[in-house]
């Protein structure tokens, strides 16, 4: 089995009570990397996740953190990398 490269994805909203954000109904949404893992499947990739850190990482519902692979991250121009090369 090969260990494949996963990156865990978290969500930041920056949101302000002024014009610029539609006075809080359109926050700003910023997507980077968390964390880098090595896994064999995305499950166990969100296993370790939560073993690093349990109350820092949950994978359900409308806030959860996103797991994608090298091959799935090369499109995705818009997730801050933190400084980190694919």
């Amino acid at each position: 089995m090969t260990n494949n490269k996963f990156y865990i994805i978290s969500k930041r909203t920056i949101n302000d009570n002024t014009s610029e954000y539609g006075y809080g109904d359109f926050p700003k949404t910023t997507y980077f990397v968390s964390l880098v893992v090595e896994a064999d499947t995305k499950r166990k990739a969100q296993n370790m996740a939560k073993k690093i850190s349990p109350n820092r990482y949950m994978f359900g519902g409308i806030n959860g953190n996103e797991v994608y692979s090298s091959a799935e991250m090369t499109g995705m121009t818009y997730i801050d990398l933190n400084g980190m090369k694919l």
